[in-house]
């Protein structure tokens, strides 16, 4: 190599090294100004200390939040979950404070920002894009499909099961539902394929792409202040309310005989689940499972058999326990849809998938069948 052209190879160099300096002194002087940044927070759900989410715990003896729920209900527990507190990562040892709001500490920490995976309740490993594995290690759930076989593997199919209770995943696991398959949160017939990561546009695939890191909101366009997703989605005019408007392709999976937007098609789904389910249960064991989606155990005795579950019929006592291991599997596939009210946006094909095999799998003693349903 000639001097001339290591001094132009050096140069070359020299000037990308300046030019990274110049843009990422850009990025830092674009960024957000802290007062702006604390109102989003404050605002936020992260920041409601009044949240049944962090108050839960507040009249237990001792008043803390059991390790079980540490990791996501107190800050300081997802600090000790990472591995900030110098603790073992991917594990919590203690009880969380009681009141204890996911604050900037919490995710600002180093240990937090150098998480290279999430681990999901189906015990599948995921590697996340940079900082989107702090949102995903809470919003993965507590529990996956595959706990049911894992819980009643021995047991016949239509065998009631003494003092079972109906499994879910916990709530808001728009992590798990974006990654279908690959990471199994639902319950996933043996047999059968189900869709993997949704893939929306470029722009628009990670919680941070979508989501504002500190408000929750969905992301603005730098250029204007409509919502995002009105850039591509014409439905959309006054906000996040208009997302149930949009249409995920020509298909009425449903069957109902009309092609609607992702939310409806998905809605129609689930009520033909929820019957199935409560056919299936009055035909197996003689007594009607229903839903009642605002008091544990949500599962109940319905008492006069007509498909919905009353306020006096939602109580603790009257709590369905006839369960067999064929209905606690769709029954689980029914919660994995209602408890994250997301699903229709985050990956609409894999619960259509996973309602439309469980609907198919309760049909012979059911006599709900999938005739006129359309498995994506």
């Amino acid at each position: 190599m000639t001097q001339r052209v290591f001094i132009i190879i050096l140069a070359i160099i020299l000037a990308g090294l300046v030019g990274f300096g110049v843009w990422a002194t850009q990025q830092e002087v674009q960024a957000e100004p802290v007062p702006q940044v604390s109102a989003k927070w404050w605002g936020s759900a992260h920041a409601d200390a009044s949240s049944e989410a962090f108050v839960h715990w507040n009249e237990d003896d001792p008043a803390e939040v059991p390790p079980t729920c540490a990791k996501c209900h107190s800050g300081h527990g997802f600090m000790d979950y990472v591995g900030q507190d110098g603790s073992t990562a991917f594990k919590v040892d203690a009880p969380g404070r009681i009141n204890d709001v996911v604050s900037c500490t919490t995710c600002h920490n180093d240990a937090s920002w150098s998480l290279d995976k999430v681990i999901m309740p189906s015990t599948k490993e995921v590697a996340g894009e940079g900082n989107n594995n702090i949102c995903m290690t809470c919003h993965s759930g507590m529990g996956a499909g595959s706990g049911v076989d894992g819980r009643y593997a021995e047991a016949e199919p239509d065998t009631v099961l003494p003092d079972a209770s109906m499994m879910g995943p916990h709530y808001f696991h728009a992590a798990a539902t974006n990654l279908g398959s690959d990471g199994a949160g639902g319950y996933e017939y043996e047999g059968k394929t189900y869709v993997g990561t949704f893939k929306h546009v470029g722009s628009a695939n990670t919680c941070l792409e979508c989501h504002d890191a500190h408000s929750l909101h969905i992301q603005k366009p730098s250029t204007t202040d409509a919502d995002m997703c009105s850039t591509c989605h014409t439905e959309v005019v006054n906000g996040w309310q208009d997302y149930k408007k949009i249409s995920i392709s020509k298909v009425d999976y449903d069957g109902d005989g009309t092609v609607e937007s992702a939310y409806d098609e998905v809605e129609g789904m689930r009520m033909k689940l929820m019957q199935a389910i409560s056919a299936y249960s009055k035909n197996q064991t003689g007594t009607m499972w229903g839903f009642y989606g605002d008091s544990y155990p949500y599962a109940f005795i319905d008492t006069n058999e007509d498909g919905t579950i009353t306020e006096d019929e939602a109580t603790f006592p009257n709590g369905f326990k006839s369960f067999t291991p064929r209905m606690l599997k769709a029954a689980f596939n029914f919660m994995f849809v209602t408890k994250e009210p997301g699903a229709y946006v985050h990956n609409a094909k894999y619960v259509l998938q996973l309602m439309y095999d469980s609907i198919e799998d309760l049909s012979a003693v059911s006599g709900v069948s999938t005739q006129g349903l359309t498995r994506p």
